[in-house]
This record gives structure tokens, C-alpha cells and sequence, in this order.
């Protein structure tokens, strides 16, 4: 089921939430900072409107980072603007600028991969937001394995879901920067999200006192079981497992036999266990 959100900013000027919230718009993210971390002059406002008006709220920061302390750096301010308030949506990574396309892959996955783990220690979901060109030509998916929220829209972009042109993977899709909805003035960014993260268990969330880390697969078509062993049932929504996928194990457990099952936590989204022989430490 498609939600129906908007992506605001200090340029989207004055707005009435309750014309918003009539227009059947039901998510809003909300830049949080800019450029050299400074805080969106309308965000405070932006956040307290939507969330009277019953619209739920995320966030994104649009990243300069050209490195992990300036990526922590970017989290420590996005944390400290939050200040513990509640989000219904992630806190979403804005991975798009110029400078950024030319660092060495490995490189930018590890700017990414630092701010992530600032926010989920800040108590936060996570996503990356980025167009469909960065996610197929730039980034390197496989070692990132989060909640994408894509844009894609023709370059006659008119306001309108172009069906075609959705992406086939990701919770969202920003499908147009000229859409047009009640209480604000002039264009606005149009989004239609997949995943509701609200009211549901923080599949993200490790097992208490686990370290987390990541693993690769070591084989092809491995099932991802409900529970350990394989007495339980492949998990619904993911096929399987090929070699060299990349997951968050998040757990242990043995089965009735004593063999060792990993929790594991797949693209933030899926959770199953898989055997400890079919993962490595990567």
C-alpha cells in the first residue's frame, strides 16, 4: 500500500499543516540541518505543526561529509537537535553531492556506515535517501544493506506518479519536485512510501547486550529461518541467501541439537536465523 508523504524544507516557506493534513498527506520529512550543520530555520516549527496535525514525521540531513569524524559529526548535531524527540520515520541520509561521487567507494560506504551507527546508538532508525542513478552507478548496495528511499521523476516532471519510472527496490519513492498539495505554496517534493514504521516491532533493534556485527553468506540459496533449526520454517517476504550477501547478525542461539544459529538482520527490514556455518565475519 502506498503512503502518501511530502519532503519540506525552509523553502517550502509558511505552511498550514491542517490544509496538509486535509490533503490526505500522511508522512512528512523534514530537513533537519544544512550546510555546515546548521539547524533548518524551519524545522522546530515543521515538526511540532505536522505532528499536531496527526502527519507522521521523519527527518533527513543532506551530507558534506568527505569523511567518518565529519559524518559523526553531522550525527552528533542531528542527535543533539532531536534531543530524545520522537520520530515516526528514520532519520534519513541525504547521499548525493558532487564532492561525494568522487571519493573511492569503500570510502564513501564508510562515511555512511559511521553516521549510521551514531544515529541507531542515538536511539533512531536509519535510511539513505539518494536518486536512482547514485543507488545503481555510485553507491555500493551490497555493503549497505538499509532502507532506501529513491527518487526517480521524468524530466517533464508535472505533479503525477510516472508508473514506470518506480523503482523496483527501497521503502520510498520521491516521484516528483514539482507536486502541488494544500497549505503550501509553490512546488513541493512528492513521495509515496511502502513501510510503515510506526506501531511495529523495531526490527532494527539488536538483542540486548549482543554486539552486533556484520556477516557474509557463504552459500547459494540459503533459507532464512523463522527460528533455530531446521525444524522452523523459511521466514515470509525474503527468498534466500546467495554467497557474499551482506547482514547484520544481531544474535545467537543454539538449536535442539546444540548447533549454533545466528540471529540475523537483513536490509533493516527482514529478521530469521540462519546457520552459523553459512556465515562469515566480514
Amino acid at each position: 500500500m502506498d503512503i502518501k508523504g511530502i519532503d519540506v524544507s525552509a523553502y517550502n516557506g509558511t505552511i498550514d499543516y491542517k490544509k496538509v493534513y486535509a490533503d490526505k498527506i500522511k508522512v512528512a520529512i523534514l530537513r533537519i540541518t544544512e550546510r555546515g550543520n546548521v539547524i533548518d530555520p524551519s524545522f522546530e516549527k515543521n515538526y511540532k505543526g505536522f505532528r499536531e496535525n496527526k502527519i507522521k514525521v521523519g527527518v533527513y540531513k543532506f551530507s558534506y561529509a568527505l569523511n567518518t569524524d565529519q559524518a559523526r559529526e553531522e550525527a552528533e548535531k542531528v542527535l543533539q537537535v532531536l534531543n530524545g524527540r520522537k520520530l515516526d520515520f528514520p532519520v534519513f541520509y541525504d547521499v548525493e553531492w558532487s564532492s561525494q561521487r568522487q571519493l573511492p567507494k569503500a570510502e564513501l560506504t564508510q562515511i555512511i556506515k559511521a553516521f549510521r551507527e551514531r544515529i541507531r546508538k542515538g536511539g533512531y532508525l536509519f535510511g539513505i535517501y539518494c536518486n536512482t542513478d547514485w543507488y545503481n552507478n555510485v553507491l555500493d548496495t551490497a555493503s549497505l544493506p538499509y532502507d532506501y528511499w529513491l527518487a526517480a521523476y521524468p524530466y517533464n516532471d508535472k505533479g503525477v506518479v510516472v508508473e514506470s519510472l518506480r523503482p523496483p527496490v527501497g521503502i520510498g519513492w520521491q516521484y516528483s519536485s514539482k507536486g502541488s498539495v494544500a497549505g503550501i505554496n509553490g512546488y513541493v517534493d512528492l513521495d509515496l512510501f511502502y513501510k510503515d514504521f510506526t506501531g511495529k516491532e523495531d526490527s532494527q533493534k539488536p538483542e540486548k547486550d549482543y554486539k552486533v556485527w556484520v556477516g557474509a553468506c557463504t552459500g547459494n540459496g540459503v533459507n532464512v529461518r523463522r527460528g533455530p533449526g531446521l525444524a522452523y520454517r523459511p521466514i515470509e517476504g525474503y527468498p534466500y541467501l546467495n554467497k557474499g550477501n551482506l547482514v547484520d547478525v544481531i544474535g545467537e542461539k543454539r538449536a535442539a541439537d546444540q548447533v549454533l544459529w545466528y540471529h540475523i538482520r537483513i536490509a533493516d527490514k527482514y529478521k530469521g536465523y540462519i546457520r552459523h556455518d553459512y556465515i562469515k565475519r566480514v
